[in-house]
């Protein structure tokens, strides 16, 4: 019995004197690792925009999501209202979304997600929703050069780690992620192609210069302007597995009269249900 006390005495001292010498780099890759290998874990988030430092602004929406079988992945994104009239999980559970809720269907292939169409066919390009999937954005922010430290204040039985991509990596990685939605819409506008009637090809050559004119706008934009993101990732001690995911991702640029304007993308993520 007494060496049996020991032996667990070592172990918490070992255990211990693990998290002590784990960098906070080290303690969030494990955690997103983790994340990896699992089978299934369920989300829910919400994001906002704030505008020159206020509150967030009406724009506010909320998504959920389910990964299953390790590599498949059901997402909704609509308003809150839109959710409290579908129900917590209701419709994720039965693979269904009310009005007003966007529903995609994502697989995983070589490390990237791709949204399934009808008949579990693999689209090439990207969903709508691939921008708010935390389990992408994580695996993602692994591979950027950026400084990690340990915060201070943390819950009991918790760590924080905040995580800072550099400058011009925050920048680089949003302006990939923005382009992958608008080549997603492109393709839609094409849909219009199928009915040929001279209306829908008139709305289709307007729709699709709207298109090439707001790509510009976007890559205009976004090079005379300053990009920092902020995440901060709890991370469970007893499991090193990721419990909640917030960040801000702020955009700053010079207007007329050389006026700053900024606008700040912040999202909230709670993941629960590992397994």
């Amino acid at each position: 019995m007494r060496g049996y006390c020991v032996f667990l005495i070592v172990c918490v001292l070992s255990g211990c004197a693990l998290d002590r010498q784990s960098t906070p780099e080290q303690i969030f890759r494990r955690a997103v690792a983790g994340m990896a290998g699992k089978e299934k874990v369920t989300f829910t988030g919400q994001t906002g925009i704030r505008a020159d430092g206020g509150l967030p602004t009406t724009k506010q929406f909320k998504y959920r999501g389910k990964l299953q079988n390790h590599d498949e992945m059901i997402m909704q994104w609509g308003s809150a209202e839109a959710f409290r009239k579908q129900g917590d999980y209701v419709a994720l559970k039965k693979d269904k979304s009310e009005s007003g809720v966007t529903h995609e269907r994502f697989l995983r292939q070589k490390g990237k997600w791709i949204v399934l169409a009808s008949g579990d066919a693999p689209m090439v390009q990207n969903g709508l929703l691939n921008r708010f999937n935390p389990i992408q954005e994580l695996e993602e922010l692994n591979t950027l050069n950026k400084s990690i430290r340990m915060e201070k204040g943390a819950a009991r039985g918790t760590w924080v780690v905040r995580i800072e991509p550099e400058p011009a990596s925050a920048k680089r990685w949003l302006k990939e992620r923005l382009m992958e939605e608008m080549n997603t819409l492109n393709p839609q506008i094409g849909i219009l192609k199928m009915q040929h009637t001279e209306t829908n090809r008139e709305l289709q050559q307007k729709l699709s210069q709207v298109w090439k004119q707001s790509c510009e706008d976007m890559n205009n934009q976004l090079e005379h302007s300053s990009v920092q993101a902020v995440y901060h990732l709890t991370i469970d001690r007893q499991t090193g597995l990721p419990l909640k995911l917030s960040s801000e991702c702020r955009i700053s640029r010079q207007v007329t009269n050389e006026e700053l304007h900024q606008e700040a993308l912040i999202t909230r993520v709670v993941f629960e249900d590992y397994k």
